[in-house]
């Protein structure tokens, strides 16, 4: 349990705010007209910050919704989410600087202060762990979650007594913001410099310094051997393990083209030694069969033996192409498109063999241009790996002192 500074002020909900209806627009008018409707725009907002500005991309409305708009939606208004199919609900957001109107949607609930309060306080503190654990009670539904006005007004605010002091927290904790929007920015950049490459490079239309051997157009069979889970050897639902003795990879596990073994499924010793074609090791390029066909991931190194659920292919080099190459073909356009013709139509989505061998591409003749395109294209992505932990243990560093300041465990002088 918290204990707040004793020079800092406890307000009721009704104390600190006025509520407001959320249900101005039918949701066609929201829609036609860019209103707001279930705050999933403020992802990145609850995410990284809580109030809401100019240089967010927030739609605008057309001219004669703007007066309702205006007297409705004020600077320092709240936002809450009280309907939501994911862990948004009860996050908020915060009215900054906008000087254009928006307009509440559906499932969502306005609070305007009554108290006066430095800009984004109270937008950042109803973000935070402490108030979020007092409406985790009243939190309700599975699949879909809501929290209704009336527990929500059950809540109390813990705030510090001077707006200088609630101001000097904003101001440090948005430091932490611009610096973590920086590095995102600067992280799209770089994917979108590393796609370009990855386009240029599989294509031939960009060659690196010291190739000049020719490139060739090759079908997939030429070059690739499918392998993947027969029909007899399907697994039965006991068989999927929380621990075993093998992972057992599916397409669930692809994560930003490699796979992530934290929510993945083990099988038994004897299911894994029953086919050595789908046994996978580090560095085999997989691609997904079922479901979302065509997603494409390289098996990273692992503490464990690993085999492959049904959903999976995995892709076996042969004539010359190497493995890396082939990964960066499969998440090109060039596979894309193919898949893409594919899909288009389909109620039932399956990747068979027998579409597979009308897919064709352009490699390199020479293994070491392959090998060279690889490298290149590697490290890019470990530049990009390597800002987005930046980002990511700076987002731990903010949400730590978020707790700190929005507590009193830590004061700013003032």
């Amino acid at each position: 349990m918290v204990t707040y500074p004793s020079d800092w002020t406890t307000y009721s909900f009704d104390e600190m705010f006025q509520l407001y209806p959320n249900n101005t627009l039918s949701r066609d008018k929201l829609s036609e007209h860019g209103g707001i409707g279930n705050i999933h725009y403020g992802d990145v907002l609850i995410k990284y910050g809580a109030v809401l500005s100019e240089k967010d991309s927030i739609p605008r409305i057309r001219t004669e919704f703007e007066s309702a708009a205006r007297a409705f939606l004020q600077q320092n208004d709240i936002i809450v989410a009280d309907t939501a199919e994911d862990e948004t609900v009860g996050k908020v957001v915060q009215i900054g600087d906008i000087p254009f109107p928006l307009v509440g949607g559906l499932h969502t609930i306005v609070c305007r202060p009554q108290v006066p309060t430095a800009a984004g306080y109270l937008g950042y503190y109803m973000n935070s762990k402490e108030y979020h654990e007092q409406l985790l009670p009243y939190i309700t539904g599975i699949k879909v979650s809501s929290v209704s006005k009336t527990s929500i007004r059950k809540t109390e605010l813990h705030i510090p007594s001077t707006v200088e002091e609630q101001a000097a927290i904003v101001g440090a904790i948005q430091q932490f913001d611009i610096h973590i929007a920086n590095l995102a920015e600067l992280i799209e950049k770089k994917k979108a410099v590393r796609d370009g490459a990855l386009e240029d490079l599989v294509s031939g239309r960009t060659r690196l310094a010291g190739f000049t051997e020719e490139w060739i157009e090759v079908s997939f069979p030429k070059v690739v051997i499918p392998k993947a889970r027969i029909g007899w050897q399907g697994l039965r639902s006991e068989e999927y393990l929380r621990k075993g003795y093998s992972y057992l990879i599916g397409g669930t596990d692809f994560s930003n083209g490699t796979i992530s073994l934290r929510d993945i499924w083990y099988v038994a010793e004897e299911r894994y030694t029953m086919d050595s074609n789908i046994q996978v090791s580090e560095g085999d390029v997989l691609v997904t069969k079922d479901g979302t066909i065509g997603k494409v991931a390289i098996v990273p190194q692992m503490d464990r033996p690993a085999t492959l659920n049904s959903g999976v292919y995995v892709f076996r080099t042969k004539n010359g192409l190497t493995r890396g190459f082939l990964y960066r073909v499969l998440q090109s356009s060039v596979f894309r498109k193919f898949i893409d013709v594919l899909a288009a139509g389909s109620t039932i989505m399956h990747l068979y063999q027998k579409d597979l061998k009308n897919f064709s591409f352009a490699m390199p003749t020479d293994g070491k241009e392959q090998e060279a395109i690889a490298d290149v294209l590697m490290a890019m992505d470990n530049e990009i790996k390597d800002l987005e932990d930046e980002r990511d243990k700076m987002i731990q560093i903010r949400e730590g002192a978020m707790d700190d300041l929005l507590t009193g465990r830590v004061r700013l002088t003032v």
